[in-house]
């Protein structure tokens, strides 16, 4: 099965597709002073969710871009539903064949930097789509310990610590205006609902050839967040404005 296939059933029960809240997202758009009719552009915007929170709490406009056909329809769905398809779109592309349409006042990418590679690629190709005053929300994991056992560590190449995610903001021309923490809840209820997408497929689909992938993956993520995941990872919203 696809990697994306596997997202998909995964994550079909959750709006938000990371260990964050909506309130902690209304808190990163408040650090960024988001004001009504500024253009957001979210790249890997997933079921909308974020675009809408941010649409409900400060009035802006913008854009989506995911590589998902379902969560893109799923995503259009919820802004209309929400009454926001006036202000918000959604793009289903590969953000690495788009180019900017216009100059946006805030780029967000919560959890997807691996679009491009990681974090310091990313904040250099956001860039491109950025007023000279654009600000970023940008969704990392991180390292919660400096010693982190090396297995996991293998696993997980392009996880930081937050230490060197404050130098490639800076690197890039960004001070960190804040930054918002996964709470052990938020992981919780992120990793449990990543478990009941995958598990209710299963019971709805006992006889598929592709229910025992479907079960090595679900087998797979819990292993990684019992064994490490719950001490070693951490994740984090950092809102970053230009120097």
């Amino acid at each position: 099965m696809d990697y994306y296939d596997l997202i998909s059933i995964s994550t079909r029960n959750m709006a938000i597709m990371n260990p964050t809240t909506p309130e902690k997202l209304r808190r990163a758009g408040e650090m960024a002073g988001l004001a009504a009719g500024e253009e957001v552009i979210e790249f890997g915007c997933g079921y909308g969710t974020v675009l809408t929170t941010l649409a409900r709490g400060f009035g802006i406009q913008g854009r989506g871009i995911d590589l998902r056909e379902d969560a893109c329809r799923r995503a259009a769905e919820q802004i209309a539903a929400e009454g926001y398809a006036d202000r918000l779109a959604v793009t289903c592309a590969d953000v690495l064949d788009e180019t900017p349409d216009c100059a946006y006042d805030l780029a967000a990418c919560i959890g997807s930097t691996h679009i491009w590679g990681g974090l310091a690629p990313a904040l250099e190709a956001m860039a491109a789509w950025l007023k000279p005053d654009g600000q970023v929300i940008v969704g990392e994991r991180c390292w919660q310990h400096a010693a982190v056992p090396p297995d996991f560590a293998r696993a997980w190449p392009g996880v930081l610590t937050e230490y060197e995610i404050f130098g490639c903001a800076r690197d890039a021309g960004y001070e960190v205006r804040g930054v918002l923490h996964a709470t052990a809840d938020d992981w919780d209820t992120y990793e449990s609902g990543n478990w009941g997408g995958l598990l209710t497929w299963l019971h709805e689909h006992p006889d598929d050839e592709e229910a025992d992938e479907v079960r090595e993956y679900l087998h797979q993520i819990q292993d990684e967040f019992a064994g490490y995941g719950r001490e070693y990872m951490g994740f984090g919203l950092y809102v970053l404005v230009p120097v």
